[in-house]
């Protein structure tokens, strides 16, 4: 089959790119970020098969090899977690193959060690392109872009069905599944909210409070309940971060009554807690899950099962209703069973790095009042807040976004730190940070 008119855009599009994405690599982070996010493959019927995100991760790792200047960055603590994260991944996925009871999924755990690898090594490359305030600014309106694209296409979907079919995102993408939009929404709200006020750009402040209007009706219509927890956590957030309240809490009424108002019978049900069938098959399925992540993690607890290690066989030894067989629905569970215990340690302490680091930069950004710099630090603690709750109940423990969000972590005390050099002297609280 021939390419079709997107399929050739496409290509006409991604291929010249690639010069670029060698002698600029940041350039390449921010294609592969498109087009991981996005899947804009799916739209060109095509071209669905080439792996355009490799064809463009090749030369933007090669780019960043040789022409990255900040790949001292990746010694920072954050970063060597990430990387300790990743060595332990492999030493389980090598354990787990070697063992006689979890060898039936040996090919399924190379195949996900694999694709793990492959978004931790590019994390490890936005961490070193990023390397000035700019380019995290560039690679989170890019981000905010991406998602808003999917915000914008989904009301007429909604007004049209009046909220009675669950809003998804594109087909075979990270995002298909209408529970991983919603924790990917939850995610992107807070990234609408905080550049809404740290933008300067009046066009831009007027565009993201729509769209964080906008993403509470849609977060609705995923009619995923971990969205809707997470939902009401990251809303809890955003409103303790805010100095001008009064902003806020009109911002998530009109939202909410919006999504109430348009709510169909089904959706009221479907998150009612007092109906008699309020524990249906779904929670059922989570509890059966953790359960056997939880008895399986105690049987290897240095290693756990390795990568995939749900299946049929194992179900049968450790789960409670052995027929009954799904995925973790849950991050902790998921990294539990997966990696034992050591893993779930390593998985939780890099996230606390990284919040902590974010913390203090806060606090330096406050003492030098940069006050566009205190939004970022609150939006990437409430995006990752939005991961941790709805995560909960999904799950997404090597979920793209999370990562693209702990890289822009890493790489935000750095990128501050440099931009705050020449206030060093005005600032004397900043200069052993600087230093």
């Amino acid at each position: 089959m021939g390419l079709s008119l997107r399929g050739i855009l496409l290509a006409a599009w991604i291929f010249p790119s690639l010069p670029i994405c060698l002698l600029r690599p940041f350039y390449g982070i921010v294609l592969w970020t498109i087009i991981s996010f996005t899947s804009i493959q799916w739209y060109t019927y095509s071209a669905r098969e080439v792996p355009w995100a490799l064809v463009v991760a090749i030369p933007t790792l090669i780019g960043s090899v040789l022409f990255g200047r900040n790949w001292r960055s990746v010694f920072s603590l954050e970063a060597l977690l990430l990387v300790g994260l990743w060595l332990w991944f492999t030493v389980t996925t090598i354990i787990s193959v070697s063992t006689p009871a979890l060898a039936d999924h040996a090919d399924s755990t190379w195949l996900r060690w694999a694709f793990v690898s492959k978004v931790l090594l590019m994390t490890l490359v936005a961490v070193a392109v990023v390397d000035s305030f700019e380019r995290l600014r560039t690679l989170v309106l890019v981000i905010a872009a991406c998602f808003g694209f999917f915000v914008v296409k989904c009301l007429p979907f909604l007004v049209l069905h009046g909220g009675a079919d669950r809003v998804y995102g594109p087909e075979k993408s990270m995002i298909a599944d209408n529970n991983d939009f919603g924790l990917a929404l939850n995610m992107t709200l807070p990234l609408f909210f905080f550049l809404a006020q740290s933008e300067s750009n009046p066009r831009l402040k007027r565009l993201f409070w729509a769209l964080s209007l906008a993403t509470i009706p849609a977060i609705f219509f995923t009619y995923s309940r971990g969205a809707l927890l997470g939902l009401i956590v990251v809303s809890g957030l955003m409103f303790l971060h805010m100095k001008q309240r009064s902003i806020l809490v009109p911002l998530l009424i009109v939202g909410v009554l919006i999504a109430v108002i348009f709510a169909p019978e089904s959706w009221r049900h479907r998150m009612d807690p007092t109906r008699k069938d309020a524990v249906d098959g779904s929670a059922y399925s989570r509890i059966n899950a953790w359960t056997f992540s939880w008895r399986l993690a105690c049987e290897y607890p240095l290693t756990g099962g390795g990568f995939d290690t749900f299946t049929k066989g194992l179900f049968i030894l450790y789960a409670p209703n052995p027929l009954d067989v799904h995925g973790p629905h849950s991050i902790y569970f998921g990294v539990l069973a997966e990696h034992g215990f050591i893993g779930l340690f390593l998985y939780l302490l890099m996230i606390g790095a990284c919040v902590v680091s974010v913390r203090r930069v806060l606090r330096w950004a406050r003492l030098c009042g940069d006050e566009v710099a205190a939004h970022y630090a609150n939006m990437f603690c409430v995006s990752l807040a939005g991961f941790l709750i709805s995560g909960f109940f999904l799950g997404r423990q090597y979920f793209d976004y999370f990562f693209t969000v702990i890289a822009c972590m890493i790489a935000f005390k750095r990128v501050c730190l440099l931009r705050w050099t020449d206030r060093v002297a005005e600032e004397p609280v900043l200069e052993e940070a600087v230093a």
